[in-house]
This record gives C-alpha cells, structure tokens and sequence, in this order.
C-alpha cells in the first residue's frame, strides 16, 4: 500500500442564512485533502468568534464527502457532527461551552460539481435546533487544489 497523497487546498465556504444575499458569510481556509476508500477528506482550521469577545477558538474541521453524503465534523470550543443526505433529515448534537443543543437538518439539496481546480458542493438544508424551526440555509463549499509545482 502506497502512502495517502496529501493536496494542499485553499476552502472557500459561503453561507446564506434565509436567502439574504447580501448577509452572506465569506470563510476561506487553507487546509489538505487526500482520498481513502473512495470518499474525501479535507482537513482545516479555522477561527471561531469567542461570544465573550476575547481572543478567537481555534476551531479544526474535517470535511468528508462521499458521493450522496456530505459530513462536517468540527472540533474545539464549539463540537458539532453534521451530516447532510439528499432529502433526508439527520440528528446531531451541537456542544458549546454553555451545553448541548440537538441539531435537526433536513437536507433539500445536496449537488457536488466538479470543477477545473477542484470541485464546488452546495448545500440547501433547513435547521431545527431543540425541535423548533431557525432557518433555512445555503451553503456553497468550494475546494480548489493549490498550484504547487513538484520538484
């Protein structure tokens, strides 16, 4: 067996809350990927706004994606295992320094394109957080490989 080939990626990930455009949220990372057993890991860190203001979390989040299913695992002040399937509804469980919260997602989209540098997935999904109805949410995930030419 061959060692897995780490890609250095740069993550773009936009986030539409109830279809205001213009109150999208821009978070682009740079992290690494590499393929196992026919499905994709991305791997990155990225900060997290402390609600008290003082110096932002550390966050580190794992992005893997099968061919009908999308999981975003994140670690660090704020825990979360979401996971998206084509109009099906999935359970999580979202911790934070002040408790746990069950988190419902019904996923009503889930298209993952392929592109020149990598590929695009997006994501339509309606959240329930304690069984009440928050929002409905798009999120656009964009995976372009960095240009690293081998030596």
């Amino acid at each position: 067996r061959g060692k897995l080939m780490k890609t250095e990626v740069k993550i773009s990930i936009r986030g539409i809350q109830d279809n205001a455009r213009d109150d999208s949220v821009e978070v682009v990372s740079l992290g690494e990927m590499q393929e196992k057993d026919g499905q994709i890991y991305i791997s990155y860190e990225e900060g997290a706004e402390a609600a008290s203001g003082m110096d932002c979390d550390i966050v580190t989040s794992l992005l893997k994606i099968h061919p009908k299913q999308v999981e975003i695992i994140k670690k660090g002040a704020a825990e979360t295992h979401m996971v998206f399937v084509q109009d099906k509804d999935t359970i999580s469980y979202y911790s934070t320094p002040f408790g746990e919260m069950e988190v419902t997602i019904h996923t009503n989209q889930l298209k993952q394109t392929e592109t020149e540098q990598g590929f695009q997935i997006l994501l339509q999904y309606t959240l329930e957080i304690n069984t009440a109805h928050v929002s409905d949410c798009s999120v656009e995930i964009r995976v372009e490989r960095m240009n690293r030419k081998e030596a």
